[in-house]
């Protein structure tokens, strides 16, 4: 048995906290499926400035998942040896990042979540396909852990991506968007939870009050400016508003809860905190609303989510933390990602699309909250 495997796309600390969820989710899923308990995660980081190196991250990391200490390996190779081994057939094997890979026994792609497609645009699509690319060179099996695929805009995207699936050995899906586009390819496929269903809620020293609402603002689409979707969410803050009012006439508490943000270096465009800052900030009745202004991880975040007696959430990993800890939600969706995992669910009837809304459409919205609570209330 070769000693390592590498999950593309981890980093617990990413300031997405459903990235980073994902991340948690894949060392369980992976040693509950696929055996990892003797095996070393690694990481593989390309450098072109050597003098920077005492910047990057130790070349060995415990990490801390579900109460179990972790051994990470990073490894690093120069951009000169990479290169080698790209485009120099006859050296290829005597290159560092060839003796790495040949001691790999599989890679394992997280891709975001829902990064196996081009709804971001050609560059972020390539950008995860790094570590991807290295097992298709080296034939090294390829797992894609349970994900959104597609959709894809370019044909030529497309067909890069046909030939990864084609290649992978075992592909999970988190919902049926790509199914039948898998099928007509006769590419196998599992059906199954979303990884941060894996990860365990960390408790944290927040209480929250009986009948709490848990708001979850985007910031993405609070500001409306990120990259390929922006100017699709013109009505999104009087939509938040709106909620937030709606709940504060029922007299509840209002807890605001960030999930992809940076607490020293907010991400311009995409970050929740700063989002939901200015919202508490505009607010000129604060009556039972809460601002969670905490640097919390993804475990402590889904932890704060399951306090809560019902959830609205924007970002997708919100709400599956909602939904993984069997709290009521109602889901605002941005993208395509959504109808496929809330029908998967059985939740089809709890979220609605808030691209391109009009002025006349938040009422509809609001109804459709107060329905999903209404419903929620007679059953509790």
């Amino acid at each position: 048995m070769k000693p390592y495997y590498i999950i593309s796309g981890l980093e617990l600390n990413d300031n997405n906290r459903g990235t980073a969820a994902l991340g948690y989710g894949a060392f369980f899923f992976l040693h509950k499926f696929h055996g990892t308990i003797d095996l070393t995660p690694i990481r593989i980081f390309i450098y072109i400035r050597p003098w920077k190196l005492r910047f990057r991250k130790p070349k060995k990391e415990t990490l801390n998942v579900g109460n179990k200490a972790v051994v990470l390996r990073n490894f690093y190779i120069s951009f000169f040896d990479y290169w080698i081994f790209k485009n120099a057939p006859f050296l290829s094997k005597l290159t560092k990042t060839a003796r790495i890979l040949k001691k790999v026994s599989f890679a394992a792609a997280i891709n975001g979540g829902d990064g196996f497609s081009d709804i971001y645009g050609t560059e972020a699509f390539e950008h995860r396909l790094f570590i991807t690319r290295l097992a298709l060179k080296k034939k090294i099996p390829l797992i894609i852990l349970p994900q959104t695929l597609g959709p894809f805009k370019d044909n030529s995207n497309l067909e890069t991506a046909k030939a990864i699936l084609k290649y992978a050995s075992k592909i999970y899906v988190r919902d049926d968007k790509f199914i039948s586009t898998l099928s007509s390819w006769q590419i196998p496929f599992e059906l199954t939870k979303d990884l941060s269903y894996y990860m365990k809620p960390e408790k944290v020293d927040i209480e929250t009050k009986p009948g709490a609402i848990g708001l979850n603002i985007s910031g993405l689409c609070y500001s409306n400016e990120f990259k390929d979707l922006s100017g699709q969410f013109d009505l999104y803050p009087s939509l938040i508003f709106r909620i937030i009012n709606y709940f504060q006439k029922k007299n509840k508490h209002i807890y605001l809860i960030s999930h992809s943000y940076n607490y020293d270096n907010p991400e311009i465009s995409n970050d929740d905190l700063q989002a939901t800052r200015d919202v508490y900030n505009k607010l000129k009745d604060k009556t039972n609303v809460q601002l969670i202004d905490r640097n919390l991880n993804a475990p402590q975040t889904k932890y704060i989510i399951s306090r809560c007696d019902f959830f609205i959430g924007t970002r997708m990993h919100a709400c599956f933390a909602a939904i993984f800890t069997k709290t009521p939600l109602f889901g605002l969706a941005y993208s395509y990602k959504y109808e496929g995992s809330f029908r998967y669910m059985g939740l089809e009837n709890n979220y609605t699309s808030i691209l391109n809304i009009k002025e006349d459409q938040i009422d509809d919205v609001i109804s459709k909250i107060d329905d999903k609570y209404v419903e929620y209330l007679k059953n509790n």
